[in-house]
């Protein structure tokens, strides 16, 4: 079980968002369904930024690299199966949300969500 302290639950939480940020960036700029707006740069930015901001502040072991990226990954597809509901022409939203899924599984799995 990895302990969640609140740093590593900032480094996480940054990584949600930078996934989110990252794909509404990339779905506005190719997607012509999708509008394109500035506060997905900006936030992008700013969480990437801060996110450098506590790697360099501490020293960052066991899993949460790994734990990061997953967390990187699950938003970037959790607004791609977002997107796809709202617009079902875009596609089928199945493969997203079924690695979504998998992956909040193991990471909780990691976390020791489910040895409570």
């Amino acid at each position: 079980m990895l302990p969640l302290s609140s740093q590593n639950f900032k480094i996480l939480l940054f990584a949600l968002v930078a996934g989110l940020s990252a794909n509404a960036l990339l779905n506005g700029l190719t997607i012509t369904q999708v509008e394109l707006s500035i506060f997905p740069l900006l936030s992008g930015a700013l969480a990437f930024y801060c996110m450098l901001q506590e790697y360099k502040t501490r020293a960052i072991e066991g899993d949460i690299p790994l734990l990061t990226a997953a967390s990187f990954i699950v938003g970037a597809l959790s607004y791609s199966v977002c997107i796809r509901v709202a617009k079902p022409e875009i596609g089928s939203n199945f493969f997203p949300l079924i690695v979504c899924m998998v992956l909040i599984f193991w990471m909780c799995h990691k976390l020791g969500f489910f040895k409570r």
